[in-house]
Order: structure tokens, then C-alpha cells, then sequence
């Protein structure tokens, strides 16, 4: 999605309990790890941007596709993908990898997973970055519920999958609502073509029907007791996530701090990867990354 000058990326498949998931691993292996969370219908390709700029900085950075809606290869059979689930298979990714602690980062969905993350296993998360996402009792946030109900229904996302094989309904996919600087159509076109295989499409139904705000409502209570640095990054015109979500993460989590970013929508690391990377360095190297 850039041209900056990074590492090379190296790709593999890792089998965990809930089935296989896609990692691709960018920077020094000996560097700080960080591990990039995405949210529902796109991939890891959503953090190419910070995770190449990060990676030129020294970090080693973890990219994931999770189980939600754009992943390519289906999850076993009756796999648990309710977000506290999902958050248990971050930690299965990280434990993969023999890490102690890393830094997590997520946006959209991928937020509120790393919350639940934080809060279930507090000792894998060193430093905790969330960037436009949902919390409390918006998961999901007002303007999608909708979304999230009708991509429930019978045959709806087969519908999306066979409807986005165009490039001009493509082009529509991430509207200015989610983003002002669209990501290539290659990279539009990897989040759309998974709903075309039956299998994933069962994987996307049952994670929407785990989305609920109890389990982001319980995380922000274990939240306030957390010890470790957290950054909060809103873009200034989110209309999905409010930035008051921000203020009010940023007041219930001990030591956390707010940066709302101009010219950004909700996805926040396709509006401004220079100033996400430069934010989570920042705070890095004043509090010390985790090993």
C-alpha cells in the first residue's frame, strides 16, 4: 500500500484451536513486537502502512487475519467466535511466537478485541494502543448495527460476496464515512472475495452474532485497573466511533492518553500511517518497549 523502504514481509499459516490463521511478519524478529489488530471485512492489510513505517523503526511487527469476514481459509466447524474467544486467539498467536509481552494495536473491531485482550490476559499486554474503535456499550456502534443484523440473515453476505466481484461496486465498499484515503482496489478486492466461499461465510455469521456490549462493557471495568501505557488515537471526523468514546476510555484507563488527529475517519491507519507509527514510537521509547 506504500512505497517506503521496510524489511522484507515473510507469510505463513499458523494452526491454533479455533483453525488456521494467515501471519504475516514485518521488521527485525529481535525488535520490540508489536501486534496489529483489524476489524471486521478487512485484513491485515489495513496496517500496512504503520507496521512498514514501524518495521524501518526496528519493531517487529505480528499481522494477523482474524475470523471476521475476510479471511480466506474457514475456521473448524463449530469453532467459538464470539469476541472473548477471539480475543483468547490473539493470546494463542502471541503465545505461538514464545512472547512474553507485546504492544497491541487495533482499530474498528479489532479495538474492542484488543480490549477484551487486555482484560482477559493483562500479563501479555505491555502497552495497549487503540485507535477509532468500538467500546461500551457501542459494540457495535449505533450507525452499523443495522449492518450487522442484516449480514446475519440468510444469504445476504453470499449476495455481497458475488455483488463485489465489480469493481465499481469495489470502489464503494469504504466509504468516505470510513475513510478519506481509500486503500488500492487489489487490497479492497482480498477483504470482498472470502464471502464467495460458503465456509467463510458461516465463520462471518456466527462472529456477528457474537457482538454484543456486554463483553466490551465487562472489559472497560477490568480496564481501570490496568498498569500499562495506553495511547488513544480518534481521527477528528470519525462519524462511527464518537470521539467521546475516546475521553471516556481515556478516563476510565489509569495513565491514559488521547491524540485526535485531523483529517481521519474511523479507519484511522489507512488516514494518517505516518502520524500512527510516529505516536506509538513516541510512546514507546518513553516508557520502554516491551522485550
Amino acid at each position: 500500500m506504500t512505497n517506503i523502504d521496510s524489511p522484507a514481509e515473510t507469510e505463513r499459516w499458523i494452526e491454533t484451536t479455533t483453525g488456521p490463521v494467515h501471519l504475516r511478519e514485518i521488521g527485525d524478529r529481535t525488535g520490540p513486537p508489536l501486534l496489529f489488530v483489524h476489524g471486521a471485512l478487512v485484513d491485515s492489510h489495513l496496517w500496512d502502512g504503520v507496521a512498514e513505517r514501524a518495521a524501518a523503526m526496528g519493531y517487529r511487527c505480528l499481522l494477523p487475519t482474524l475470523p471476521l469476514g475476510s479471511h480466506s481459509r474457514p475456521m473448524r466447524p463449530g469453532a467459538d467466535l464470539d469476541p472473548p474467544a477471539l480475543a483468547d486467539l490473539l493470546a494463542e498467536i502471541v503465545a505461538a511466537h514464545n512472547l512474553e509481552r507485546v504492544t497491541v494495536v487495533g482499530n474498528d473491531t479489532g479495538g474492542a478485541l484488543s480490549q477484551i485482550l487486555a482484560a482477559r490476559h493483562p500479563e501479555l499486554v505491555q502497552t495497549l494502543v487503540l485507535t477509532s474503535c468500538d467500546a461500551y456499550e457501542q459494540f457495535p456502534p449505533p450507525s452499523l448495527r443495522a449492518f450487522f443484523a442484516l449480514g446475519r440473515a440468510p444469504g445476504v453476505l453470499a449476495l455481497s460476496g458475488q455483488l463485489t466481484r465489480s469493481r465499481r461496486v469495489r470502489a464503494l465498499v469504504i466509504p468516505r464515512l470510513l475513510s478519506h484515503r481509500r486503500p488500492p482496489d487489489a487490497v479492497v478486492s482480498g477483504w470482498t472475495r472470502p464471502l464467495r466461499d460458503r465456509a467463510v461465510r458461516r465463520d462471518t455469521r456466527a462472529f456477528f452474532a457474537g457482538i454484543d456490549s456486554t463483553h466490551t462493557l465487562a472489559a472497560a471495568r477490568q480496564l481501570r485497573q490496568r498498569r500499562g501505557p495506553t495511547l488513544l488515537i480518534w481521527g477528528s471526523d470519525d462519524r462511527v466511533f464518537a470521539t467521546e468514546l475516546g475521553r471516556r476510555l481515556a478516563s476510565d484507563i489509569p495513565g491514559a492518553r488521547l491524540v485526535v488527529l485531523d483529517d481521519c475517519a474511523a479507519f484511522v491507519p489507512l488516514d494518517a500511517p505516518d502520524r500512527v507509527a510516529e505516536l506509538v514510537h513516541g510512546l514507546l521509547t518513553s516508557t520502554g518497549a516491551p522485550d
